[in-house]
């Protein structure tokens, strides 16, 4: 593992994560302009609204990666900030993918009080909560092996 990145590598990527975070939530904003429709049905906008919750938890892991690097910036470990990172991530698409696709079909159940699918099958919000998964079981091994080389490093 690598001790240091370079300062501007560091800078240079936070600044492409912050920009790619402002284009999603741009995106957002303009996409949720029905929600506030008064010629729209509540229902409508119900379902609208509730489509947005996964959402944040995908804009919440952009986010938390400009964080990472704003971290490696200030001279933080890189293996500690990784790790960390890792498990923020995983929760972050786990709670995303659960949301998409069981959260979304019973909240608009219990809202609107129709008959809706028990469970949206997305093929992609069900990877990204995979992944999510694998990212925080990686996290524990990577800390494991920060401390097994501290503990080497000590030695020697």
């Amino acid at each position: 593992m690598f001790d240091s990145v370079p300062p501007r590598v560091v800078k240079a990527a936070q600044c492409l994560v912050l920009l790619a975070l402002g284009f999603m939530l741009a995106g957002l904003s303009l996409n949720g302009t029905g929600v506030f429709d008064t010629g729209r049905s509540d229902a409508e906008r119900v379902i609208q609204a509730v489509g947005f919750l996964p959402l944040i938890c995908y804009c919440t892991a952009i986010g938390l990666v400009a964080l990472a690097f704003g971290a490696l910036g200030r001279g933080e470990a890189v293996d500690q900030v990784v790790a960390r990172l890792l498990v923020r991530l995983g929760i972050c698409l786990v709670a995303g993918g659960a949301l998409r696709v069981f959260g979304e079909p019973w909240l608009i159940r219990l809202i609107i009080d129709r008959p809706w699918p028990v469970a949206h099958f997305d093929v992609a919000a069900i990877a990204l909560a995979t992944v999510g998964v694998l990212l925080i079981l990686l996290a524990g091994r990577l800390r494991e092996a920060a401390h097994m080389r501290a503990e080497l490093d000590g030695i020697l």
